[in-house]
């Protein structure tokens, strides 16, 4: 099973990832994870990749399309295609967010005779989302992602959580814009196919949680 989550920043996709993989066992393929690693390793060239996230502009299709191509080569057999490490699918976060990329994706999965099969689409009003992305805290160890107002760290880990460069109002603003004007399109581009499962993304986390279990129930 292939599923791609699809939605505005602040949605709610980062902290659904997790458990969505655990339960269909899927590898979580997030690009936006991927580029902040590689940005961790403070080389000059991922210095000017830190500059790009802070301002919430998207990052050049040249380099998320190779990031994703190495993710999927290091996790699919290349002699019969089946997934290693006892996967049964991948799970994208953060990619494709141009219909370009997803063309990208398409092509690739061909090749490796594996195809998308569900688009989760994560709905909710931009009203929310300044305010839940200013109140995101993300485990600087663990990478798990809490929420000061609707899902809490437990105290032990207060003092480890950081926030994303990503995460600031000024930012966020711009990257609801781009994802009107860029990433809006891949909804009609995968309607074509009849992909698009819609998840009311503006509930509490165990209710977008049972949203997408039923989505995804035909595909397991």
């Amino acid at each position: 099973m292939i599923v791609i989550l699809l939605g505005p920043p602040g949605s709610g996709k980062g902290t659904q990832v997790d458990q969505t993989c655990q339960k269909y066992n899927l590898l979580p393929v997030a690009t936006g994870n991927i580029l902040r690693n590689l940005i961790a390793t403070n080389n000059i060239c991922e210095k000017s990749l830190a500059k790009m996230m802070g301002t919430g502009e998207l990052f050049p299709d040249e380099i998320v399309n190779n990031l994703v191509v190495e993710a999927i080569n290091n996790n699919v057999c290349n002699a019969d295609y089946t997934y290693k490490n006892n996967y049964k699918g991948l799970l994208f976060d953060g990619y494709p967010r141009t219909v370009g990329q997803a063309a990208f994706l398409e092509n690739i999965l061909n090749k490796i005779n594996k195809k998308v099969d569900c688009v989760l689409v994560f709905n909710i009003p931009h009203s929310m989302i300044v305010e839940r992305i200013t109140a995101r805290r993300v485990d600087k160890t663990t990478g798990k992602v809490y929420n000061l107002i609707s899902m809490p760290p437990p105290p032990e880990v207060i003092d480890n959580l950081i926030q994303r460069i990503d995460d600031t109002e000024e930012v966020i603003k711009n990257r609801l814009n781009i994802y009107k004007k860029q990433t809006e399109p891949l909804i009609e581009y995968y309607s074509k196919s009849n992909l698009i499962k819609n998840v009311d993304a503006s509930k509490e986390f165990e209710i977008t949680e049972k949203n997408i279990s039923l989505a995804l129930q035909e595909f397991v």
